[in-house]
């Protein structure tokens, strides 16, 4: 199999890996917050990366309109 990923191939993949991490790391924030009693900033951070993962799947999803090739 040939690698034929394009420059905005790449891009978009490093993009959805860095949303990943950042979402990790929010999710790492929720536990600490959630260690020192903090309810409502661990409510409000797992919002936050609920919204940073929802973007890792988006940015990597085409949502053009695909139209069937019809054959004559």
């Amino acid at each position: 199999m040939v690698n034929n990923m394009s420059t905005r191939g790449y891009l978009t993949r490093a993009v959805q890996f860095f949303l990943g991490l950042d979402g990790v790391l929010h999710l790492l924030e929720v536990v600490s917050a959630v260690n020192e009693g903090a309810k409502i900033t661990a409510i409000l951070t797992s919002i936050h990366a609920c919204i940073f993962f929802a973007g890792v799947y988006f940015v990597g999803h085409d949502h053009g309109h695909h139209e069937k090739e019809v054959e004559v």
